[in-house]
């Protein structure tokens, strides 16, 4: 059964919690980006493990699944995606540590039946292939090995494309295809396509520009999605697309329909998504508006009203414990 929710970071409160509930959300993606999770001497963040243990107390009393998304770590140049020039790539040292800290963090949670599993590396830059499969390898082989009931979600490496946007995960997909065996390792990329329209205002794109001449429509937005999707739709198992938006600052209704669009593609598909995200800046938060004055307070958005339907398809699970 897919799951449909939001990626979230670590300034929410149980009301919050409350709120995702009575839309029908059924998963949310904990990004440790504003704080790690891992420390540097193989272990978990104190800090990160008050507010995961927090999450995961409301995420049973409402009855939310959470994925926990590592996000960043120690050897990280960015928070927010990978580098070419991260250490551990070539830091044995560091490398070891952080598989230490990947099997604290599965023996922490092995039994937490709210937890469904681990998003292990979150959008990893183009170091050496085989140097990042071995390392996706040994980190979901040790994951596993402890909380075998939960499943690890891999990345495809990203490309960094012309205007800088890193949506290049969907033409490396076939790269991670040996590793996944669609029941405990699961496929997952990131889409943000085109990037100087869902990223306006992110980077000093310009704001309020259409989407290209040529894809404002329903069908040629299709065959686009179709065409740069073309490596991930002919896989015949599970994917999770972990990251997905429109900035606040894009035109309502081309947001509306790349939206609309997306959504019913991956409906189609059966794939379980995330939209970047809840709450956790407000250029991607779909519960505001661009008025006059910025960007303003609108729980009649049309991206938030979108959200909304798809949410009340959502089937949820019970915690066991």
């Amino acid at each position: 059964m897919p799951l449909r929710g939001f990626n979230v970071d670590l300034n929410l409160s149980e009301q919050d919690f409350k709120n995702l509930d009575e839309l029908n959300v059924n998963a949310v993606r904990v990004a440790f980006a504003s704080h790690p999770l891992f420390d540097e001497k193989g272990g978990l963040d104190s800090t990160a493990v008050v507010v995961l243990d927090r999450y995961i107390r409301y995420a049973k009393k409402y009855n939310i699944l959470v994925l926990i998304d590592v996000h960043t770590f120690p050897g990280n140049i960015k928070k927010y995606s990978g580098s070419k020039g991260d250490e551990y790539w070539h830091n044995a040292d560091l490398k070891s540590a952080l598989i230490k800290s990947y099997a604290q963090l599965a023996e922490k949670y092995k039994d937490e039946s709210i937890v469904i599993g681990y998003d292990v590396l979150n959008e990893p830059a183009q170091a050496e292939l085989a140097n990042y499969l071995d390392f996706l390898k040994l980190v979901s082989e040790t994951i596993l090995k402890i909380s075998p009931s939960k499943v690890v979600l891999i990345q495809p490496r990203i490309t960094l494309q012309p205007n800088g946007i890193p949506n290049g995960q969907r033409s490396n997909w076939n790269e991670i295809t040996n590793l996944i065996d669609d029941k405990k390792i699961i496929g997952s990329l990131h889409y943000y396509d085109p990037g100087d329209f869902t990223h306006q205002g992110v980077h000093e794109f310009p704001i309020n520009q259409r989407l290209p001449f040529l894809l404002r429509s329903e069908k040629s937005l299709k065959l686009y999605f179709r065409k740069t999707l073309s490596q991930v739709l002919v896989h015949s198992g599970p994917v999770v697309v972990g990251e997905f938006s429109v900035s606040n600052y894009s035109p309502v209704d081309d947001s509306e329909l790349y939206m609309n669009t997306l959504l019913d593609l991956f409906e189609r598909k059966g794939w379980s998504w995330f939209y970047h995200s809840y709450k956790e800046a407000d250029i991607w938060n779909p519960e505001l508006s661009l008025t006059k004055r910025g960007l303003a307070p609108d729980a009649a958005s049309k991206k938030y009203l979108l959200l909304k339907t798809h949410f009340k398809l959502n089937d949820r699970f019970q915690a066991a414990d």
